[in-house]
């Protein structure tokens, strides 16, 4: 298994991980538990979905030479916001949750990205013990 392919494992755990506790969070704190679930939830699905869609993006980019691959770093950026504004547009069309959770649960991304050293350790921690 290449780096690559634990990085994204690494990063999954920690969007998950961000997720249940940003849903004890939000059962503490809000009136409308359901919605609200919803909507992180979606974020959190859409996060995951952002993040595996980058991976292949980086990966097709390489294949690129030095002047497509930042022409393709960058539509594949645009489809990501594009696909994100969809889902928030439906969310919000259909009411099915909460678009403030749902921009919470996409910020799981960002979050993940930032403890990824950590959850790093962690796997290689889990690694050695078996």
């Amino acid at each position: 298994m290449n780096s690559a392919d634990n990085t994204v494992k690494e990063l999954a755990a920690g969007i998950i991980v961000y997720g249940i506790l940003a849903q004890i969070i939000c059962l503490v704190v809000t009136d409308n538990t359901l919605s609200v679930a919803v909507g992180l939830w979606i974020g959190i699905a859409t996060a995951l979905g952002m993040m595996i869609h980058m991976k292949r993006s980086i990966e097709d980019a390489l294949d690129f030479g030095e002047e497509g691959a930042p022409k393709h770093m960058r539509k594949t950026y645009v489809i990501r916001l594009f696909v994100v504004a969809v889902v928030f547009g439906v969310t919000a069309y259909f009411q099915v949750g909460t678009i403030i959770a749902g921009l919470i649960g996409v910020m799981s991304l960002k979050i993940s990205a930032y403890l990824q050293p950590w959850t790093h350790r962690v796997f290689v921690r889990l690694q050695k013990s078996k």
